[in-house]
């Protein structure tokens, strides 16, 4: 099947790249690749940030071959073709990613729910083109859908077996699909994120897209730049964001959506109602690490301002900017920069 690279525009990067001088600062180290359905890009500097880069990049291509739907046969492949049927083997990092969404899922009430492939298949996502050839689905086919969407029914079961632990995940009903589209991003950059940590780099970006982890500063000290891309104006920031020992991620309707009807629907599906999200134009949150905000940006675009913001405050170390609908400004008490225009 032929891959379409979606170009998540959202997250812009304002930093220069330094050349190298005998008394300026290093070279920042920047490599990209094809990966996750867009561009994936590590910039980094110090003692062998170029070899480590690349041991990044393995690291990440290992990871998402088990997280990956458009696999057959990656881990989260098999149990949404086991649905119903008979638990499957699952990989320590497999095991890890899922019980972190589900955490995330149970802690927003289920506004997150990666179980929501049903949803997202009977709008039209899901699949390289997106959009409907006939008609939106009636209220008693997002019925049928609805009911299976549930991450209560992810069975995942860890068992110590003769020194070593058996991990297996099962989904309760037929029919059930788990997507990893919320959260993947920031799993995948987290695990190279820890690479680079491991091999010394104490100064590096990991961009997926709409997630990018920070590690350290630039060359000259100063925080890492992140632009965020205006909702509605395509190549327009909205604001820039400092960062330094975190992650940002930022969601939108302006992403992977079609029209239907005068109707602008987007991939991010409310699996309360069964009804693609259509009073946000974005959301950005900045968390310790690249799954928290990933997952967390999904969350609260569904939950919209007044809920999004009380799980904000019920987290340590997470902020959040909310764009609603007619381009109305939330931000949480410590977001960096509160003077946004729109």
């Amino acid at each position: 099947m032929k891959k379409i690279y979606y170009f998540w525009p959202f997250i812009i990067m304002v930093c220069c790249l330094c050349s190298p001088a005998f008394s300026g600062p290093p070279e920042i180290i920047a490599r990209s690749k094809p990966m996750l359905h867009t561009f994936v890009e590590i910039k980094a500097w110090g003692n062998n940030a170029d070899s480590t880069i690349e041991e990044a990049f393995f690291e990440m291509e290992r990871v998402n071959s088990l997280l990956n739907t458009y696999d057959p046969g990656s881990d989260v492949s098999h149990i949404n073709q086991q649905a119903g049927g008979a638990p499957v083997p699952l990989s320590p990092e497999t095991m890890e990613a899922l019980k972190r969404a589900v955490f995330f899922c149970s802690i927003t009430g289920g506004a997150l729910d990666i179980t929501v492939g049903p949803l997202l298949k009977l709008w039209g996502f899901g699949r390289d083109d997106v959009g409907l050839s006939g008609s939106e689905p009636d209220a008693q086919t997002i019925r049928r859908a609805k009911s299976r969407v549930n991450y209560r029914e992810i069975e995942l079961v860890e068992t110590p077996i003769a020194g070593t632990v058996q991990r297996t995940g099962r989904l309760a009903k037929k029919g059930m699909w788990i997507d990893v589209g919320s959260f993947s991003k920031g799993f995948v950059a987290d695990k190279a994120m820890a690479v680079l940590k491991k091999r010394g780099i104490q100064n590096a970006l990991v961009i997926t897209g709409g997630t990018v982890c920070a590690l350290g500063k630039k060359p000259d000290g100063t925080h890492w730049q992140v632009g965020v891309q205006h909702p509605r104006k395509q190549g327009g920031l909205l604001t820039v964001i400092p960062l330094q020992n975190s992650s940002t991620s930022t969601s939108g309707d302006y992403e992977n959506f079609y029209k239907k009807n005068g109707k602008r629907r987007t991939h991010i599906i409310d699996p309360r109602s069964g009804m693609p999200v259509s009073h946000m134009q974005s959301v950005s949150v900045i968390a310790p690490d690249g799954m928290t905000s990933d997952a967390l940006s999904t969350a609260l675009f569904v939950l919209g301002p007044e809920q999004g913001m009380r799980v904000v405050e019920s987290l340590g170390g997470t902020e959040a900017l909310i764009v609603s609908e007619g381009g109305k400004i939330s931000c949480s008490k410590g977001w960096p920069e509160k003077k946004i225009s729109y």
